[in-house]
């Protein structure tokens, strides 16, 4: 037996990586979330963070609160409205 030492990458390469691993994710928590309320058009946000961690699930652990952030990004962007009588629910817009 030999014992092998590797190198492990440099800090601000293994950063990169992480950060580039951070922006797919966000991607795929969008189309998650988009894809979700195109079919259903009106969800509570209860219902619709746990479709997401379960469409999700296969791929990675989504965080719940990155779940929320792409939420109110996707607000920001049009793509989603908070219902006017109950702020827990989301209508789909787009």
């Amino acid at each position: 037996m030999r014992r092998i030492k590797i190198p492990l990458p440099p800090v601000d390469e293994r950063k990169k990586v992480i950060e580039d691993v951070d922006k797919d994710r966000r991607y795929a928590i969008d189309a998650a979330i988009v894809r979700i309320m195109k079919s259903r058009k009106v969800l509570g946000h209860q219902q619709l963070v746990l479709e997401c961690v379960q469409q999700l699930g296969c791929m990675f652990k989504p965080d719940i609160k990155a779940i929320k952030k792409r939420i109110e990004d996707l607000i920001t962007r049009d793509y989603l409205e908070r219902d006017k009588e109950n702020p827990n629910t989301f209508n789909y817009l787009a």
